[in-house]
């Protein structure tokens, strides 16, 4: 990803510190090799913009029921809760549990692919992990979990918290 970088002078810098970006994946299936130009195209993410006449806030349940939305309030979506993702060193990125963007339509280990502008690839990198919010019973709630390893795809869809985007009406 080209960036432009301007310091106090006011002297700008077009694409000579081209660095990593993080974009949200499709479901593809995780390529063995890092790909480039039009091979990218099938591994990230498409959206849409779009005016709302409110906004748009996140419900999570930190169990596997889907929680409600407020009175008055209507559904957008359902999905995970997603909290943040890291990369190498201090890298990485995250949102408010309040912003639809923590509550994604899918559960997937690796929901973001790196890319790297001065190379023009993208992959999906060992170092990198994605957090998501657990599901806590009710009588655990002020315990320590106890730690485990899921390989699952079906146990580590259970661990994850639901979430609702809802806008109000």
């Amino acid at each position: 990803m080209p960036f432009t970088y301007c310091n106090l002078d006011g002297v700008c810098h077009y694409a000579s510190r081209n660095d990593k970006s993080y974009w949200l994946s499709t479901t593809a299936a995780i390529p063995m090799m890092p790909v480039s130009e039009e091979q990218i195209r099938p591994y990230i993410s498409r959206c849409a913009v779009c005016e709302a006449p409110s906004l748009a806030v996140a419900v999570h349940s930190q169990d596997q029921s889907i929680p409600q939305c407020p009175q008055g309030w209507r559904s957008l979506w359902i999905g995970y809760s997603f909290l943040m993702h890291t990369a190498s060193g201090d890298e990485g990125g995250g949102q408010s549990l309040v912003s639809p963007g923590s509550c994604l339509e899918d559960f997937r280990s690796a929901p973001f692919i790196e890319c790297h502008g001065a190379r023009g690839t993208c992959h999906y990198h060992s170092n990198k992990y994605s957090f998501w919010l657990t599901v806590i019973k009710l009588e655990g709630q002020f315990q320590n979990p106890q730690s485990e390893t899921l390989k699952e795809e079906h146990q580590k869809r259970w661990r994850v918290s639901r979430c609702q985007v809802c806008m109000k009406v």
